[in-house]
């Protein structure tokens, strides 16, 4: 097995951002701001201290980055066209610390691997410290947020969503919510992980076949070794396996799922099951089925060219007007406007 001390000597030094960062942290006790860090990628490390980057019109000048970012991304997520590199179905980069990152969703597959310390994960109103050999799935559009803590190590790796949905792993499970295994301390995950980023760096011939199938070889050994230590990470309280299996079910029948059918798929009286779904998953059968036909719809929108009325019966809504009101009521923005942003970014 390869040697990799190299790069872990490497990705442990602090890169020009999180120098900034750690001033930050050791001056005010805070971490570096989104829009610090935007400005600083705009203006250059070099030129700036903190005080200069809290000066008056600079700090008038972040807002307005934010603003701008917040109006490019808010509403479709980061961008698979803007934040994955050109031709490439994996990217692997380490998560930087001392900057806040803020909550955010995301056109591709991320996955985060915790190498050395941990880092802070947030899903909706959850809170969890994934520790060191931590392994994260974060599916299409999770708004989630991760931050390293203190001077840790942790690598993330974007995956095309074509490109993961060809990848076809066997047993891999329902990408409703985001999932964790704990590996511990394994050489072999951590030196597949490592690789991909050796490879990404170089450059060299066969470099994309060789992240590609090392991704999925990754995967594939976690799922294989470490099944048993799965854990979904929420976005709304599920506190039974029976509702994460009906949730699984709901989202590979989201057409034409009904109560009546996964009553009868789960062996439950109807009203029952209502209030225990209610109770247990923190909204309705009804909400959560719609939640997933307008997720549906969000892609369908980025990469059909598609009129509405054949986009709501793809996903099985009979009402456009109110397919419409229901897209703004989550989006904030009409499935036109949606659309006509998505086309802007790429």
């Amino acid at each position: 097995m390869a040697n990799y001390n190299h790069l872990i000597r490497e990705l442990s030094r602090l890169n020009p951002y999180e120098k900034a960062g750690l001033d930050s942290f050791r001056e005010t006790g805070t971490l570096l701001r989104h829009g610090q860090y935007l400005y600083l990628m705009m203006h250059g490390t070099d030129r700036h201290t903190l005080e200069t980057i809290n000066d008056p019109p600079a700090l008038q000048e972040q807002g307005q980055i934010v603003a701008s970012f917040h109006e490019r991304y808010g509403n479709t997520g980061l961008t698979e066209a803007d934040f994955m590199p050109p031709d490439m179905n994996v990217a692997v980069e380490k998560l930087l610390r001392y900057i806040e990152i803020p909550t955010h969703a995301h056109e591709f597959i991320e996955c985060a691997y915790v190498l050395r310390g941990s880092c802070m994960h947030r899903v909706g109103e959850n809170e969890v410290i994934q520790q060191e050999g931590s392994f994260i799935i974060i599916p299409v559009p999770t708004k989630h947020q991760l931050i390293a803590v203190g001077d840790s190590l942790c690598l993330t790796m974007k995956i095309r969503l074509s490109h993961f949905v060809k990848m076809s792993i066997p047993h891999l499970p329902s990408m409703v919510y985001p999932i964790s295994f704990q590996c511990g301390k394994d050489p072999a995950a951590e030196s597949m992980l490592l690789f991909l980023y050796e490879q990404q760096s170089l450059a060299l011939p066969y470099q994309k076949e060789l992240m590609e199938s090392t991704a999925a070889s990754l995967i594939t050994y976690i799922l294989q070794r470490y099944m048993d230590t799965m854990q979904p990470l929420y976005s709304i309280a599920l506190r039974d396996q029976r509702i994460l299996d009906m949730v699984n079910y709901m989202y590979n029948h989201y057409r034409t799922i009904t109560l009546h059918d996964l009553a009868a798929e789960f062996h439950y009286n109807e009203s029952y099951l209502s209030r225990m779904f209610q109770e247990q998953a923190g909204r309705s059968f009804s909400e959560t089925v719609k939640d997933f036909k307008l997720r549906k719809a969000a892609e369908l929108l980025k990469t059909r060219k598609w009129k509405l009325d054949h986009i709501c019966e793809e996903i099985g809504y009979k009402d456009t007007r109110q397919f419409i009101r229901s897209f703004k009521e989550m989006y904030g923005i009409t499935p036109d406007r949606f659309r006509r942003s998505a086309q802007i970014e790429a």
